[in-house]
């Protein structure tokens, strides 16, 4: 192994990986390089990698900030009292018989403080038959232009009183005011702030009865009567620490409101995988994240090219040198009290796929991360919240990764159209994983009624994208209606309200401790509330649904859906 390839292997990228056909690549030595560089190495000349060679391992060789432990698990620490986050000194013998209680531990050295960081043998978990509904906030109808946390609120409160345990939310990362265009959820300023623009305010809207919305000219709206509302109630705080107060009180209030309607978890958040590089995080904390890479998706048959999502994330090294401090306030920032949280893009707490900007996507690699910490603190944070952990683990899972959810506590994700055998068959209902969530669908993918009719591809041809063809989706119908259709004649292509139904009923029957449906499904609506690939060829993040959701639990096939969901879930 020559110089370069021993400190890529130490830096922790990956200099082969597997494609979606099994298949082994290699990453180009120029792509290594890239890399390394944009991570701060000096690969100029052999002298300069040989020197970043010892400081990789110099830096192995200290003391780290924090160090993680599991419960009850014999582990070596320094010969020092070991405090409580109570400040009273803990008896125990770590070395023996390991910590037994969760928390975090300090213990004063000479030469700095270390925290033990001990966790949980699993997340908080549930332990009856639930089911919930995904919601996108801003598509909620209600007196403004998009729903915000008070429409969420009166959502929340009339799906509780229907019987639904959980209501899985978009992210509500705080994203860039400056810019009303940006509005994608999942491409956050800030993981640790709140989106302004759902703090509830009076405005006037433009057009209640829109079926889009019209994000520059709403925004700002909505700005400006939060901005009417603080000088109004003459807030101490300036205008920034005001939104986000406003916009936590709203949150809270939401997770309030759940519970008081019943629900046994309430809201569950949604925790993007980045951040806009150009955000208020990095501007704030530029050495925590990994400049000069932006994080993707390699090459595969959907993307022959890669995929660059215009983000990036936390830097590995910079986590560990700071304790994982970042890591563990975004996660306090985005944990509901008693509720859960999904983990958008879950792999990428084991490695993340990065390429150096302004390169291909397909010119990147994987980057490895502290896989094993962040589980811990993710553990233990949860734990102290009471909160469940849902991991998007959808796509190539890496070797083990599955395993290691399943024995922490977190729940996978299965699929309607995903849930499939070896051999590409649909799963009876009674083989989906206990350990896993049952979804009909996803945000990024088409509802139930839109793939019965076909309207994904629709759109596909319309956009000139590859997919399945009209064939192979005929032959999906028919393969997925023997499995949830219970002997019945198959619906019409054109007919999907009974598809919608089955579907629902059928994933009640799962052994999954959580059956979520969207929205979008629960109405039997065609279209999905993102495209991926698209920016302005498709309406992302702007669709709204049809109606206010207290008349839309009180039409009569939603009704009739919730009915079947509390029949089956033990409501």
């Amino acid at each position: 192994m020559n110089v370069l390839h021993q400190l890529a292997a130490k830096a922790g990228i990956a200099r082969e990986w597997t494609d979606a056909a099994g298949v082994q690549q290699l990453v180009a030595d120029d792509d290594l390089r890239a890399i390394l560089a944009a991570l701060g190495v000096d690969v100029a000349t052999r002298a300069g990698m040989l020197i970043a060679l010892d400081q990789i391992e110099d830096a192995r060789a200290r003391r780290p900030v924090l160090f993680t432990a599991d419960c009850n698990e014999p582990i070596i620490l320094p010969d020092a009292p070991l405090m409580g986050e109570d400040g009273q000194v803990v008896i125990c013998d770590p070395a023996l018989s390991g910590i037994p209680h969760p928390g975090y531990y300090r213990m004063d050295l000479p030469d700095g403080s270390l925290t033990v960081a001990v966790a949980p043998e699993r997340c908080p978990g549930i332990d009856r038959p639930l089911w919930g509904v995904c919601i996108q906030i801003p598509s909620l109808r209600g007196t403004g232009d998009f729903g915000d946390f008070d429409t969420l609120a009166q959502a929340v409160t009339a799906l509780g009183k229907a019987g639904a345990d959980a209501v899985a939310i978009s992210p509500v990362h705080a994203l860039s005011l400056d810019d009303p265009g940006r509005f994608a959820p999942y491409s956050p300023s800030s993981r640790t702030q709140l989106n302004a623009l759902f703090g509830a305010a009076k405005v006037s809207p433009s057009r209640l009865d829109a079926d889009l919305i019209d994000w520059p000219r709403a925004g700002p709206a909505k700005i400006a009567a939060l901005h009417a509302l603080w000088s109004e109630q003459g807030e101490p705080d300036d205008f920034a620490a005001f939104l986000n107060r406003h916009a936590r009180e709203g949150l809270d209030a939401v997770q309030t409101c759940a519970r008081a309607a019943g629900m046994a978890v309430g809201l569950i958040t949604d925790l993007a995988v980045g951040v806009d590089p150009e955000g208020s995080e990095v501007a704030a904390s530029p050495h925590l994240f990994l400049n000069g890479l932006r994080i993707g998706a390699p090459p595969d048959p959907l993307g022959p090219q890669g995929q660059d999502w215009g983000l990036t994330s936390y830097s590995p090294k910079a986590l560990v040198n700071s304790g994982f401090d970042p890591f563990i306030a975004m996660l306090r920032a985005n944990i509901p009290q008693g509720g859960g949280i999904r983990i958008d893009h879950a792999f990428g707490l084991r490695r993340l796929w990065v390429v150096p900007e302004g390169r291909p996507a397909s010119a990147g690699a994987y980057l490895s991360f502290p896989f094993e910490d962040m589980l811990r603190l993710i553990k233990l944070e949860a734990w102290r919240k009471g909160a469940i952990v849902i991991a998007e683990d959808l796509g190539t899972r890496p070797d083990g990764f599955s395993e290691s959810l399943e024995a922490a506590g977190v729940y996978g994700m299965a699929v309607l159209p995903f849930a499939r055998d070896g051999e590409g068959a649909f799963l009876p209902a009674a083989a989906y994983p206990a350990t896993s969530v049952a979804m009909s669908a996803t945000h990024d993918i088409a509802t139930v009624a839109g793939w019965w009719t076909g309207r994904d591809l629709e759109w596909n041809d319309r956009l000139a994208r590859g997919g399945p063809t009209a064939v192979e989706r005929a032959q999906d119908r028919a393969a997925l209606w023997q499995v949830i259709g219970n002997g019945a004649p198959q619906p019409a292509d054109d007919d999907p309200a009974p598809v919608v139904d089955a579907a629902i009923g059928f994933l009640a029957q799962t052994p999954c401790p959580l059956t979520l449906i969207p929205m979008e499904d629960m109405a039997a609506l065609v279209e999905q509330p993102n495209l991926p690939g698209t920016i302005d060829e498709h309406p992302n993040w702007r669709r709204r649904l049809p109606a206010p959701m207290p008349a839309l639990l009180a039409q009569p096939e939603i009704a009739a859906r919730i009915a079947r969901l509390n029949r089956k879930r033990g409501a």
